[in-house]
């Protein structure tokens, strides 16, 4: 697939801006079911970016490991051990949110310093050395595609998709605690009704 840089960025970027806007969904949305389908919109963009960036069998194994499997067992597991909450719950902001946010925000910094200071020429003068051992195209040219020339995708995605997951397990414990504290208040009162 050859687009023009133009119409290519321009796609990337509406694929990056959807994966961020789903991602942030994931983590806010106070539904865990709804929370667990975007999570599954979120990996299928990601595999849309594979796709658009000529990564044909790394899209082909997003679609199948994440969406196909991995999301399919977290809304099973929501589905099944927990029942959804109203989406006007009130989020409680503590110490560990802002802790956690500023911890996330200088990571995100560090990594964008990180790429703009990297000389990306070493890169480039790694492409002579494939191009002399690439002369059987199997598993060793793949893994060294791989970690050439789609390693600072792969890796931004895959932290992304780590970020995710832990926002949606976050956000279902604390779904859990909220619920047995209020089991545990509804039944101290139904207890003292009978005293």
């Amino acid at each position: 697939m050859t687009l023009s840089e133009s119409i290519h960025g321009a796609i990337l970027t509406l694929i990056e801006l959807g994966i961020l806007l789903g991602s942030l969904g994931v983590v806010s949305l106070a539904n865990v079911v709804h929370s667990a389908f975007l999570l599954g919109l979120v990996f299928t963009r990601i595999s849309l970016s594979y796709l658009v960036l000529n990564a044909d069998s790394l899209a082909a194994a997003q679609l199948l490991v994440y969406v196909g499997a991995i999301n399919v067992l977290i809304v099973s597991a929501v589905t099944v051990t927990d029942e959804p909450t109203s989406s006007n719950s009130p989020t409680n902001w503590s110490i560990g949110y802002f802790i956690t946010l500023g911890a996330c925000t200088g990571l995100f910094s560090l990594s964008t310093i990180m790429i703009y200071s990297t000389r990306w020429s070493i890169i480039n003068e790694s492409k002579i050395l494939f191009k002399k051992t690439s002369e059987n195209d199997d598993v060793q040219g793949l893994g060294y595609t791989l970690l050439t020339n789609f390693l600072v995708p792969f890796e931004l995605l895959s932290i992304l998709l780590l970020v995710a997951l832990v926002g949606a397990i976050t956000l279902a414990r604390n779904e859990e605690v909220t619920t047995m504290n209020e089991r545990s208040v509804s039944s101290s009162r139904n207890t003292s009704l009978f005293f």
